[in-house]
């Protein structure tokens, strides 16, 4: 059968009038046959699961878009744009519901048919809701606007939001709103038999899994979008950066994550390796505990902000390849990007005034910390805590060894944290931290009224300057009035590999090796 090529001009000629998109027949020239190679990948951490309604762990979407597909997917350019995926074309029927209809053909890793119902179940609160409905599942921090799923056919599905929802395609497209097997589920009979081999429609399929150690996928040879490029993936965790680092050099594995940049030249001095990556959706912020007597205090909260010089610390770690956002936002919002907001300041000046005014007296400010979970982490918090001993701002370091005791109550402290974009939209990003339902709010650790009823509104608002206006006050509350964390700068996701592994990294943390990778799909 003869391949054919998927181009972005062929995603940008199947947009037609009406939202109405399409694509067919959709083949790749991948690598065939026993020219695939099985890829070993050094990653940094394990997934505490790779059900992806359940968590948006850096480890976990780092498997997960193997082995999973969304009905609608993003193209992965700066723009990220939308693209068919398991839905061949959708439309709009109004305000609040999309009709999608659905690639026939495709069969699940255990050779199920995929229909309708696998789609209304993903939706379903038995799976969205996580474990015993309890709500906590990650794709909630998403996708709790969807209301239900009603079958046309086997093949047609009409989406409703729970009110007017202009984000919905990019919703269907986002973290979490991935399509399982309702017939696996089922049959697995519980949460913990499904995450140990759960059933997605993805280029790969999970072998299996051994808890700190690696976990085994094989390619889906029957996958929709043509041949997987590779025979199988093996991701080993290799948690410290120089093991990882040593492991790419001595042909142990092919390809490591999570690398920073003074360790580019080590793996540049080498011929046959490379550097991969750049700046992704995403921004590091340190979260604080705003319940406790010091941090509670907003002047000490806005000092600690202030007293960092952002271009210097991005200059010193990371080579400058990185973004310092105006805000908590990225400009692949489009309409929804504030561009004007003023950018993070730094004015040791103002930060020794406030907390003058806030009545802060030296007291011990603790910093909760991870060995270097995420790159340059323990190097960035000791420059910092220099730059607030500048200021007078008292921090120190307690090192934690895993994210349990970082959360352990009370927690009184401040701690590092990421925030990717699961869509592009402050309702895909920040509300996923500080919203009413968000990561930062369950926590306890952080509440404004004022900001849970703009977020609603948001959601409920389709005009893109009323929303601007909307997202504008929410910025504001953020970054001075009521700060929930220090936003440090926006993320960056670098990797070492062997230059002979064609691969191109995209917009997000995600990692994908499948025939949609832009290796495969650009001429």
């Amino acid at each position: 059968m003869r391949d054919l090529t998927f181009t972005r001009r062929n995603i940008l000629a199947a947009a037609a009038a009406g939202g109405l998109i399409s694509v067919t027949g959709l083949r790749f020239a991948a690598a065939q046959g026993n020219n695939r190679r099985t890829l070993k990948v050094g990653m940094s951490g394990f997934p505490p699961a790779v059900e992806p309604v359940l968590y948006a762990h850096t480890a976990t979407r780092r498997i997960a878009p193997q082995m999973f597909d969304t009905l609608i997917a993003f193209d992965q350019t700066p723009d990220m744009a939308l693209r068919p995926a398991l839905a061949e074309h959708w439309e709009r029927v109004n305000g609040k519901s999309v009709r999608l209809f659905l690639r026939k053909g495709v069969t699940f890793h255990d050779g199920g048919p995929f229909t309708a119902e696998d789609v209304a179940f993903s939706f379903s609160p038995e799976h969205l809701l996580g474990p015993d409905m309890a709500g906590k599942a990650t794709a909630m921090e998403t996708l709790d606007t969807i209301d239900k799923v009603d079958i046309v056919d086997s093949h047609t599905v009409i989406v409703h939001a729970k009110g007017d929802d202009a984000l919905l395609e990019k919703r269907l497209a986002s973290w979490g709103a991935e399509i399982v097997s309702k017939r696996a589920f089922v049959a697995a009979g519980s949460w913990d038999a499904w995450t140990a081999a759960p059933i997605g429609t993805g280029p790969y399929r999970i072998v299996s899994q051994s808890l700190d150690v690696e976990v085994v996928l094989a390619a889906h040879d029957g996958y929709w979008g043509g041949l997987p490029p590779l025979e199988g993936i093996h991701f080993r965790i290799i948690p410290e950066l120089a093991s990882r680092v040593n492991a790419l050099i001595a042909r142990e594995v092919d390809f490591i994550t999570d690398l920073s940049p003074d360790m580019f030249s080590e793996i540049e001095k080498h011929p046959k390796l490379e550097v991969s990556g750049g700046p992704v959706q995403n921004i590091r912020a340190l979260s604080i505990d705003t319940t406790g007597p010091i941090l509670g205090k907003v002047g000490v909260r806005r000092a600690l902000s202030l007293a960092l010089d952002r271009k210097a610390i991005v200059q010193a770690l990371w080579q400058d390849r990185l973004l310092i956002p105006n805000g908590y936002q990225l400009p692949s919002f489009g309409d929804a990007y504030i561009e004007d907001f003023p950018g993070l300041a730094y004015d040791p000046e103002l930060a020794r005034k406030l907390l003058a005014e806030s009545g802060y007296k030296g007291e011990t400010v603790t910093y909760r910390l991870l060995n270097n979970y995420y790159p340059n982490q323990v190097a960035g918090a000791q420059i910092m805590v220099e730059m607030w001993r500048a200021v007078g701002i008292n921090v120190e370091i307690q090192m934690m060894e895993n994210w349990a005791q970082i959360e352990k109550k009370p927690i009184n402290a401040i701690y590092d944290d990421s925030n990717t974009a699961t869509f592009p939209d402050p309702l895909g990003h920040a509300w996923r931290v500080f919203g009413s339902s968000g990561a930062n709010v369950k926590e306890g650790i952080w509440g404004n009224e004022e900001y849970f009823g703009l977020g609603k509104k948001l959601k409920e608002t389709a005009d893109p300057q009323a929303r601007r206006s909307i997202i504008r006050r929410m910025l504001e509350i953020v970054d001075r009035e009521d700060p929930p964390c220090v936003i440090l700068h926006g993320s960056g996701q670098f990797y070492g590999k062997r230059k002979d592994i064609a691969w191109v990294p995209g917009q997000t943390l995600d990692l994908n090796f499948g025939p949609f990778n832009a290796a495969y799909t650009q001429n």
